[in-house]
């Protein structure tokens, strides 16, 4: 038996990953909030987030191997109908908790009402507004699901743009009648429109990136000689998985940078959280709730277990999300979670990952839809029942297809405002708190693909545990013959 010494030592030692991501946290806490009233300037700013911005950089360069391989190498291994089944059961849940998300952000926002009080009108729209519609969001969705390059789905993302145009034209200052007096009178009026354009923006397109790794591993699935390919993406997925666990290591120093970073750089701590006090409630307490409630019930459904286990599983990648707004950083650690604690199959895990990436967006949904009414209520409008359900809806379809440039959240909820004719001039009120509502939707989004890992998991395990006796019976009549 080990004593009690031996016995602290070892907790330590599996835990200190936890305990020091938690000082990094207080630690960038404690230096911005010192360094926030002296007003540092953007050189200081830059140096005190530098560590943090590496730290982002070399786990977002990781990212496109680790999606392609996993999914190919998954694809691969198993046949069509259980690769089929995953992606429909990861699909279907990741659709119902997006719809759900964005109909409890209606909800919490007609109960509470926090736009009830007037205010002062704060116009940052044309920052964000680029003419799109909610019409070009969903077209560029299923464009991006079928890339016309494959080297160009890892750089760029297909996104619709607006072009401004001068057109001149020559105008008759006279009117109609002065060529029957003969005494015209032309000029030229320049007159500027917007013209659609199919453009991209610099980033990984990893839907697309999805769809194409899938389709080479279930086509290399068929190939009887696909052996090489099949174990070269595997060993890539474990190189990849294992580089992030070095860099696992240096999460607290880039959680403080990150963290320092943004609270110095506040101009009024007191006065955003004091004018806006409602509207915290509704987006940072419902994602919250959101995560507590219908999770927690979900997984106690699904697996007919206390969530209380689950959500202390969780405490390592929720703080880990919570601080540079990520939810890319608390994947291996997710992948670790689902692998050692539940015992899920890697192929699992690593698929409904990548998948998630791409359109698991509640945290998004519920933030959007909350959002919209929160400025309509803010601008004293008032809606009908018809123009509320439009919100719920155009904010449930367009988290699917947010766009991958920053601040897309704040560009989608423009363009549903736009669409439904609802002023944007307090866009400014959204901005203020962005910092903090984008923390408490991001980590909505991990608490739910963790929780899409074991629902998958939980109804796909019995197939292809079968296909995995199987394959075993299959190599012992190869090996007895």
């Amino acid at each position: 038996m080990m004593s009690k010494s031996q016995t602290c030592r070892q907790r330590l030692i599996e835990n200190l990953f936890l305990i020091l991501t938690t000082l990094g946290i207080g630690f960038g806490f404690l230096i911005g909030f010192t360094l926030q009233p002296a007003r540092p300037g953007p050189d200081t700013l830059m140096w005190l987030g530098l560590a943090g911005e590496i730290y982002m950089r070399l786990l977002k360069a990781l990212m496109l191997p680790l999606i392609a391989c996993t999914v190919i190498s998954g694809t691969s291994s198993t046949d069509a109908r259980s690769s089929g089944k995953i992606g429909f059961v990861a699909i279907t849940y990741i659709s119902l908790i997006n719809a759900l998300g964005s109909v409890v952000g209606v909800i919490l926002c007609v109960i509470i009402q926090p736009g009830a009080v007037s205010g002062q009108v704060n116009d940052n729209s044309d920052k964000y507004n680029n003419g799109l519609k909610t019409s070009d969001i969903i077209a560029d969705f299923f464009r991006n699901i079928f890339p016309d390059n494959v080297i160009g789905a890892a750089l760029q993302v297909t996104q619709t743009k607006y072009i401004e145009k001068s057109n001149i034209q020559r105008v008759n200052l006279v009117g109609d009648n002065s060529s029957r007096n003969g005494s015209d009178l032309w000029t030229n009026v320049t007159q500027n429109q917007l013209v659609r354009t199919l453009g991209s923006v610099t980033g990984t397109n990893i839907l697309g990136v999805i769809v194409l790794s899938a389709t080479f591993g279930i086509a290399a699935s068929k190939i009887a000689k696909a052996s090489p390919f099949i174990d070269f993406f595997q060993v890539c997925a474990q190189i990849a998985f294992l580089i992030f666990h070095w860099i696992k290591w240096s999460t607290p120093l880039g959680v403080a940078s990150l963290i320092a970073s943004a609270i110095a750089g506040m101009h009024d701590v007191t006065a955003a959280f004091s004018s806006l006090g409602l509207y915290i409630l509704v987006v940072t307490g419902g994602n919250l709730a959101f995560q507590v409630l219908v999770f927690g019930t979900i997984y106690a459904i699904v697996t007919r277990s206390n969530p209380v286990n689950f959500f202390v599983h969780l405490v390592n990648p929720w703080l880990i999300t919570l601080a540079p707004s990520s939810s890319i950083l608390a994947l291996p650690v997710m992948h670790e979670i689902s692998t050692h604690i539940y015992a899920i199959d890697t192929k699992v895990t690593g698929f409904v990952i990548a998948v998630c990436l791409a359109l698991n967006r509640t945290g998004s949904a519920l933030f959007i839809a909350a959002s919209c009414l929160f400025m309509a209520q803010y601008s004293g409008i008032l809606l009908s029942v018809g123009t509320i359900m439009t919100v719920g809806l155009l904010s449930f379809l367009s988290s699917f297809a947010i766009p991958s440039v920053p601040s897309a959240s704040i560009a989608t909820i423009i363009i549903i405002m736009t669409t439904l004719g609802i002023p944007v001039t307090n866009i400014g009120l959204v901005l203020a708190l962005e910092w903090i509502n984008d923390r408490a939707r991001t980590t909505t989004n991990m608490v739910s693909t963790q929780l899409a890992i074991i629902v998958t998991w939980t109804f796909c395990q019995q197939r292809l545990k079968l296909e995995t006796c199987g394959q075993k019976e299959a190599e012992e009549l190869v090996s007895m013959a």
